[in-house]
C-alpha cells in the first residue's frame, strides 16, 4: 500500500511565472496543505520572449522545474513553426510526460488544453483526479503561423472522444467557454474567471492631474489585440484636437514589435504614443495608475478572443475604468458593473470616443474610485476560486494504492 504524499502536482507549457492561471492556483492552494504542491512546467515557449530559467526552484512557496526547450524561433512562417515543433516542443514534451509520470499526486491539474492527454496518461497511471485549466473557447485558436492553430482544429474532436471515456474537470475563463465544453460531453466544468490575486490589489491611488488623457495598454503584445487600432485611433484623435497621450507595455515577438514602432514612427506620434517592453509584475498595477483609462480591445478575428481578459480585471482592481471592445463577455460585464465603455476595435469608433472622454476628462476621473471599489470587492481570485479549492482540499483527503 502506497501513499501518497503528493496532493498537487501542476504541469504547464509555459514556464511558471508566466503561467499566469496555473501560478496563481498553486499559490492558492499551497499555503496549509498537508501534503506536497509541485509543478512541473516548459522553461520557453511561444513567440512573446516566456521563457525562465530550466532547472529546480521554489517560487511562491512552490517546488518547480522547469525542463530546458531549445530556442523558439519568431518568424510566423509555416517553416518556422515545423522547425519549432519538431527542434523545440516535441523532444521537450517527451521530457515533460517522463518526469509527469514519474511524480505521483492525488490531483493533477493541466495549465494548458493542449497537455489534456498529460493528465489522462497521470490519471491512468496513479488514480489521479485531474483538473484542465482551459484559457480559450475550445477549437477557437485561429492566429497565422501558431501552433496553438494546430492544436485548437482538433481540439473539439479529441476532447469530445475523452469525455465519452474519462471523467475530468474543465476550468473554463468565462460562461460561454464552459458551455462548449459541455456541448461536447464534458459533465464537470467550473467558471473561474482570471481575476487578479488579493495581494495584486492596490491601496486607491487619485488619477493623474493635467490636461490630456493619458491611455495605457499593458500585456503580451501580439496581433488581434486591437493594438495598431488604438495607436491609429489616438493619432486620428490627436489630429481632431484631443489631447490624448498612449503608453503600451508588453512583450512582443522581434518582427511584431518592430511593425509597431515603424507604425509610430510613419505618423509621426513619437512625442505622445510610447512603446515600452516588459514591466516587472509587481509593475502592472503602476502602469495602470499613471493613466486615467487602461485598455483590453481584443478583435473579433479570433474566435479564442472572446474570454474575458484578465486585463479588465487588472485595470480595475488597479482603480481605474476600462476601453474594451464590444466582444460579448466584456460588454455584458462592463456594463454590468459600469466599469467604463465597450466599442468596435475599430479607428473610427475608438477615436470618437477618445476624443469624447478627452472632452471631459473630470467624468473619466470620477469612475477611477468606484472600479477600484468594485474590483476589491467583486474580483478576488481567493474568493473567485473557492469553488475549485474546495475540490482539491477534497482530494487531500484520500489515498491511493
Amino acid at each position: 500500500m502506497e501513499t501518497i504524499s503528493r496532493s498537487l502536482l501542476l504541469c504547464d507549457l509555459a514556464p511558471f511565472r508566466h503561467s499566469t492561471r496555473t501560478r496563481k492556483i498553486a499559490s492558492t492552494v499551497a499555503p496549509g496543505r498537508p501534503g506536497e504542491v509541485s509543478a512541473i512546467t516548459l522553461s520557453r515557449v511561444g513567440r512573446l520572449g516566456m521563457s525562465d530559467h530550466p532547472g529546480l526552484s521554489v517560487i511562491d512557496g512552490v517546488e518547480v522545474e522547469q525542463l530546458a526547450v531549445r530556442e523558439i524561433e519568431d518568424r510566423r512562417t509555416f517553416t518556422a513553426s515545423v522547425r519549432n515543433l519538431l527542434v523545440g516542443y516535441l523532444p521537450a514534451l517527451w521530457r515533460l510526460r517522463r518526469r509527469v509520470l514519474a511524480t505521483p499526486a492525488r490531483t493533477i491539474l493541466v495549465g494548458h488544453s493542449a497537455l489534456f492527454w498529460l493528465g489522462l496518461a497521470h490519471r491512468r497511471r496513479w488514480a489521479s483526479q485531474v483538473i484542465i485549466s482551459s484559457r480559450e473557447r475550445p477549437g477557437g485558436v485561429r492566429t497565422k503561423g501558431s501552433l496553438a492553430t494546430w492544436f485548437s482544429r482538433v481540439e473539439p474532436w479529441m476532447v469530445r472522444r475523452a469525455a465519452r471515456r474519462h471523467a475530468f474537470t474543465v476550468v473554463a475563463v468565462c460562461e460561454s467557454h464552459a458551455a462548449g465544453f459541455r456541448e461536447l460531453g464534458v459533465r464537470d466544468v467550473l467558471v473561474v474567471r482570471n481575476v487578479p490575486m488579493a495581494s495584486f490589489a492596490p491601496d486607491f491611488a487619485p488619477p493623474p492631474g493635467g490636461h490630456e488623457l493619458r491611455v495605457a495598454c499593458v500585456g503580451s503584445l501580439y496581433p488581434g489585440r486591437g493594438i495598431e487600432a488604438l495607436i491609429d485611433a489616438v493619432v486620428a484623435a490627436r489630429a481632431a484636437g484631443a489631447p490624448v497621450r498612449l503608453t503600451v507595455t508588453g512583450p512582443a515577438g522581434t518582427q511584431y514589435r518592430q511593425s509597431l514602432r515603424d507604425r509610430i514612427d510613419a505618423a509621426e506620434a513619437g512625442t505622445y504614443v510610447r512603446l515600452e517592453g516588459a514591466c516587472a509584475p509587481d509593475e502592472v498595477v503602476r502602469c495602470y495608475q499613471r493613466a486615467h483609462v487602461g485598455t483590453a480591445l481584443y478583435e473579433a478575428v479570433d474566435a479564442a478572443n472572446d474570454s474575458l481578459s484578465n486585463k479588465i480585471f487588472e485595470c480595475v482592481v488597479a482603480g481605474r475604468p476600462v476601453i474594451a471592445g464590444n466582444l460579448p463577455e466584456n460588454t455584458a460585464l462592463v456594463e454590468r458593473h459600469q466599469l467604463g465603455w465597450t466599442c468596435p476595435v475599430e479607428v473610427g469608433p475608438l477615436r470618437d470616443l477618445l476624443v469624447d472622454l478627452a472632452a471631459d476628462l473630470a467624468a473619466v476621473r470620477s469612475r477611477a474610485e468606484h472600479c477600484h471599489h468594485v474590483g476589491r470587492t467583486e474580483f478576488i481570485w481567493e474568493i473567485e476560486t473557492l469553488p475549485l479549492q474546495k475540490r482539491l482540499i477534497g482530494a487531500e483527503t484520500s489515498t491511493h494504492n
